[in-house]
């Protein structure tokens, strides 16, 4: 895993206060986890990407996740309440967005809360059910990779507003360094937006409520799109600033209400509170949560 090691060491060049925070992660790791991360590595390095700019990526993330932390910490709210703020900064800047898309990518390896959610969602999905798989952001694609290597559904989609994110997702599935994948379509367009009246067995939505001016729609438009059988996941973070976070859940109970007033039974659920803090001890200060739910739709 030289690749691994290689990288921790310019990410450490750049932030020598990443270092501890590192040794830490990368104890946290299995070996089929080290061994995804080195293929995405190889992939990366392979199509042009260096040690360097992949540093500087996940160096990006972790320096604008704190400066946004430091702006919470003021003044109890996230700096942007639109999408049309945060679009200018982030989704329709493409270079801004490329890096801060590899930058994730990383993190769901190198961030302890990370890889617990990608963990808890590699667990709960379903192996061996058959029917259509809808993903709401797929991001850089890993959590829509892992569902293909993992289950058994004939079709799989993934929507995404980002074009970025469109192009990363095929990439990473058409590469074959993680192995061969079909039956897959990624389309950019904005879920609200998208019309479609065909029902989905699984739907995926990952870190998208928070980024979002009315979630509440999106779970509404989820209700249409699912019926009594379908398998929902959904993960999003409470108290928890970042460059695109515009809606902000100040408690788990927030969500929770929301999700039940959206006609959804949540039959399975991880909370996981800031490190070395309880789950009220992190509500009570306001510390960054994240939340993983499935969900089954309700009857009527």
């Amino acid at each position: 895993m030289g690749n691994v090691t290689k990288l921790i060491s310019y990410i450490v060049q750049l932030n020598g206060i990443q270092k501890r925070f590192l040794e830490h992660s990368m104890s946290l790791l299995s070996g089929h986890d080290l061994e995804m991360l080195d293929a995405y590595l190889r992939y990366c390095l392979d199509n042009n990407l260096s040690f360097e700019f992949l540093a500087k990526a996940y160096d990006l993330i972790s320096k604008d996740t704190l400066k946004e932390q430091v702006f919470f910490n003021k003044h109890k709210r996230y700096r942007f309440t639109t999408y049309t703020e945060v679009a200018s900064h982030v989704y329709q800047n493409n270079e801004y967005m490329s890096k801060y898309m590899y930058g994730l990518a990383l993190t769901a390896f190198l961030w302890p809360n990370h890889l617990q959610m990608f963990k808890f969602f590699r667990d709960k999905l379903p192996k061996y059910l058959k029917g259509n798989y809808l993903e709401i952001g797929p991001g850089h694609g890993f959590f829509m990779m892992e569902a293909m290597r993992l289950s058994s559904y004939a079709n799989y989609l993934g929507i995404d507003i980002s074009p970025t994110s469109v192009e990363m997702t095929r990439n990473i599935l058409t590469s074959g360094y993680f192995g061969k994948f079909k039956n897959f379509k990624i389309i950019q367009d904005d879920f609200l937006a998208w019309d479609t009246r065909e029902k989905f067995d699984a739907i995926i939505m990952g870190e998208v409520l928070e980024h979002v001016e009315n979630p509440q729609a999106f779970l509404n438009k989820i209700q249409l799109l699912s019926s009594v059988s379908s398998y929902i996941y959904i993960t999003t973070a409470i108290n928890a600033p970042a460059i695109d976070h515009i809606c902000l859940f100040e408690n788990k109970e927030h969500l929770i209400n929301m999700i039940k007033s959206c006609y959804f039974s949540i039959t399975d659920m991880l909370i996981i509170p800031y490190t070395g803090k309880t789950i009220e001890e992190s509500e009570t200060n306001k510390l960054p949560m994240n939340i993983a739910l499935v969900l089954k739709k309700n009857h009527g």
